[in-house]
C-alpha cells in the first residue's frame, strides 16, 4: 500500500490527512506502507506511527514540480498493489488508484459556475480529466460533489463513490461555560478559513462599502479571521474585523468557545469541515446558501443569499435575537449522516482498493 499526500497543503486538506492516517495506524493497515508526505506546510512535522514515510521535496517551483509528479508518477512512485491519493488528482502510469477529491474547482464552470476560472485551475482540470482512467475508485464527501464531478466527468459514473466523513480527529471540545449573550453585547462571529479567492473574504470588504455607500449603521459584530499577515492587508481598515492569524489546534477549540457563532462564506466547498465541527459542538451557523451548504446543514442554520447584503444583514439579526433568547440549534437530522468515526471512513476506503 501507498499513500500519496505530497501537495497537501490547506489547513482543512491536512486535517483530512492526518485523521485519515491515523485511523489506519489504529487498524494496524499501515504497518508495512509506505506514505509520502510534504516536506512544507502544516504536515511537515507530522509523523505516523507506522509506515515508512518519505518526505517528498521540490526542487523546482511548486506548479512545474507539481505537473511533473502528476505526468511522472510510475517513476517517481514505487510500484504498490494499491496507491492511496488523498491530492484530488491520479497519478499517470500508476494502477489501481483510489482517489479521494475535495478540490471543488476541478468541477467544470459550465456545471457550477462559481467554480474557479483561472488558468491554474483550467489546467487542473485537463490533468485530472487526463489521468482519469489510472483511478480504479473515486471519493468524494457529498453528494453535491458527486453530482457536480458526474457532469464534468461522465466517465466516472462506475467509478465515483460518496464516503462523507466525521470531523477531525483531534477535534475534542468540552464547553460548559457558555452564558446566555445579552442584546447590547457584541455578536462574535468565527470564520476559519485560508485566504484563497473561493472563500469569499472580499465579501466582509464588499459589505462594509454598502453599509458606508447606504449610510446603514453597522451591526454591533466582530468577525475572526484566521488570514496570514499578507491575506488579511486588504481587512485591515475593516472595525469590525479581527485577524487572529494562522491557528494550531488548541487555538481553533479556544475560538470556538469563545464564539457566538461560525460564519462561513466560501463559494465553493467539496465539505466544508468547519461546518461538521460546528454541528457536532451545537455552534450556531451563519452561512451562505448554497448547495453544498444545504446538504452539510439541512435546515437548521442561518442561510443568507449569495451576493445580498440585505439578506446578511436580516439574518444577522435573527442570529442575535436566538442568541439572546436562548434558543439553541437542533442538528440532529444533519449530523445523522455522518460517520461516527475515521475508522469507518478508512475501512471504506481500504475495500475499495
Amino acid at each position: 500500500m501507498l499513500i500519496h499526500s505530497t501537495n497537501v497543503t490547506g489547513l482543512g486538506a491536512c486535517q483530512v490527512v492526518t485523521s485519515f492516517i491515523d485511523a489506519a495506524c489504529k487498524l494496524n493497515l499501515l504497518d508495512r506502507s509506505i506514505v509520502f508526505l510534504p516536506d512544507e506546510g502544516l504536515l511537515l512535522n507530522y509523523l505516523p506511527s507506522q509506515g515508512k514515510v518519505y518526505r517528498y521535496k521540490r526542487f523546482l517551483p511548486n506548479g512545474i514540480s507539481r505537473i511533473i509528479e502528476i505526468f511522472f508518477g510510475k517513476y517517481l512512485f514505487p510500484e504498490q498493489p494499491v496507491t492511496i491519493v488523498l491530492g484530488d488528482i491520479p497519478l499517470r502510469g500508476i494502477k489501481n488508484q483510489v482517489v479521494l477529491v475535495h478540490q471543488p474547482n476541478l468541477i467544470y464552470p459550465r456545471v457550477n459556475p462559481l467554480s474557479g476560472k483561472s488558468l491554474k485551475f483550467s489546467f487542473l482540470r485537463s490533468m485530472f480529466k487526463s489521468n482519469l482512467k489510472y483511478a480504479t475508485r473515486i471519493i468524494v464527501q457529498t453528494d453535491v460533489m458527486k453530482n457536480e464531478l458526474l457532469l464534468s466527468y461522465p466517465e466516472l459514473v462506475e467509478k465515483i463513490e460518496v464516503v462523507s466523513q466525521p470531523i477531525p480527529s483531534w477535534f475534542n471540545y468540552s464547553n460548559n461555560t457558555k452564558q446566555v449573550k445579552k442584546p447590547n453585547q457584541t455578536l462574535k462571529l468565527f470564520y476559519p478559513a485560508a485566504g484563497y479567492n473561493h472563500k469569499n473574504h472580499l465579501f466582509l470588504k464588499d459589505f462594509n462599502d454598502y453599509l458606508i455607500q447606504n449610510r446603514i449603521e453597522f451591526p454591533n459584530i466582530e468577525v475572526w479571521l484566521t488570514l496570514t499577515a499578507e491575506e488579511f492587508v486588504p481587512f485591515e481598515k475593516l472595525s469590525f474585523v479581527k485577524n487572529l492569524g494562522r491557528l494550531d489546534h488548541d487555538q481553533v477549540m479556544n475560538a470556538y468557545k469563545r464564539c457566538d457563532s461560525l460564519l462561513f462564506l466560501s463559494l465553493a466547498e467539496s465539505y466544508g469541515l468547519p461546518l461538521i465541527e460546528s454541528l457536532s459542538i451545537s455552534l450556531p451557523i451563519l452561512t451562505i446558501d448554497l448547495p453544498y451548504a444545504r446538504w452539510m446543514c439541512e435546515n437548521s442554520v442561518y442561510y443568507f443569499r449569495p451576493n445580498s447584503f440585505n439578506s446578511f444583514l436580516e439574518k444577522l439579526d435573527e442570529l442575535n435575537q436566538d442568541l439572546c433568547n436562548s434558543v439553541n440549534p437542533n442538528y440532529k437530522d444533519a449530523l445523522y449522516k455522518f460517520p461516527k468515526s475515521w475508522e469507518e471512513v478508512v475501512k471504506i476506503f481500504f475495500e475499495v482498493g
